[in-house]
């Protein structure tokens, strides 16, 4: 039979793939508990799922229609919502796609992206599937970014840097001292400000004065609709017109972009559960502060990375598994003791909380 690997891109044969969160059934099925018992602290979700205008905006969709490929009712909105004209702004099936399509305009292959481990790993999956060298520049101790390393990594075949901000899974902010010092390379920063509605600090402001300049955000995390996939980017308008002209046509789907839009049109509702997601983070540290073996990381996103002392965080992983909690596990050298934990609703904080402190007594 004809081997048809040899027929494949070589880099693609075999590729160190992007492992997402196993759906709830799956999860339950582990733990011997039933689906609806599940506590999903594992991917940074908003519990709360979206408003009910949210629903209401997806029962009559015309799903016999192609949609709108140049996205002008989504497109109008998040222009009012980000304070940014219309040109300014684009929307992608997930922030994912963003990702991709900033590595398919800049990078041919061989050459480069600079990341900064630990951090999310899409980036750097992205440019594996692009053959795009991904040049790695360890983050410092207390995570900010080694500015030096970064500069010192840049070289001719450089194209893209990515940094997020607050960065995942350690929670901390880019600062705009940085950031001008990387945009003043020329290289495209791409600031991918995913978690932006649980901080409110961006570095939109700076789009005026540097055109590689490429905020990424999301609605998968502070407006409940992950399921649906929808991420926009802002940037100058040269860049979002050349994105605009390589994205698919109809990228955002029927239900995605309704969704969206009913969730911009109900933000206050949205961003209240969005609060409440912030004081349980809140509160989750200060009880984490009383028990002896664990260390948080401070955090501007709706989680925590924290460190164990004493147990491997593998085992306190298995532990809250077995009781039906499931939280984010890292095999990575500099994060191998240590579980990222989403903040939940208060009735999720208190078993999180019952549970963590039987586990470390």
């Amino acid at each position: 039979m004809t081997d048809i690997t040899k027929l494949m891109r070589p880099h693609l044969v075999k590729v160190a793939t992007y492992h997402g969160v196993d759906p709830s059934e799956e999860l339950a099925r582990s733990a011997g508990i039933k689906p609806e018992d599940v506590i999903r602290l594992n991917a940074n979700e908003n519990p709360y799922g979206a408003p009910g205008a949210v629903h209401d905006a997806l029962k009559n969709i015309e799903v016999h229609l192609y949609p709108d490929p140049e996205q002008r009712k989504l497109r109008t909105k998040l222009a009012e919502y980000t304070g940014q004209p219309i040109g300014r702004v684009m929307a992608g099936a997930g922030g994912d796609e963003i990702i991709d399509l900033l590595l398919r305009l800049f990078t041919e292959p061989g050459q480069k992206l600079i990341d900064c481990e630990p951090t999310f790993g899409m980036y750097a999956f992205c440019a594996r599937i692009a053959d795009a060298p991904v040049v790695m520049v360890p983050r410092k101790d207390d995570w900010s970014i080694d500015l030096d390393g970064v500069l010192t990594a840049i070289d001719d075949r450089t194209r893209l840097i990515f940094l997020a901000s607050p960065n995942n899974p350690t929670g901390n902010l880019l600062t705009e001292i940085e950031a001008r010092t990387l945009l003043d390379t020329g290289l495209i920063l791409a600031v991918d400000e995913t978690y932006f509605e649980f901080c409110g600090k961006t570095l939109c402001h700076l789009l005026d004065e540097y055109e590689n300049l490429v905020i990424l955000r999301s609605f998968s995390k502070w407006a409940g609709i992950a399921g649906l996939r929808v991420g926009y980017c802002i940037g100058s308008e040269t860049l979002i017109g050349h994105l605009m002209d390589i994205k698919q046509p109809y990228n955002i789907n029927a239900a995605a972009e309704a969704a969206a839009i009913a969730a911009l049109d109900n933000r206050d509702d949205v961003l209240q559960r969005a609060n409440t997601l912030i004081e349980q983070r809140k509160r989750l540290e200060a009880t984490l502060d009383g028990l002896a073996g664990v260390k948080f990381y401070p955090s501007e996103g709706n989680f925590l990375l924290c460190r164990f002392e004493g147990r491997s965080a593998k085992e306190v992983y298995e532990a809250l598994g077995r009781r039906g909690i499931f939280v984010r596990l890292f095999e990575k050298d500099r994060l191998e003791n240590a579980l990222r934990i989403s903040a939940g609703t208060p009735e999720q904080t208190d078993r999180l909380v019952a549970v963590l402190t039987e586990i470390l007594s």
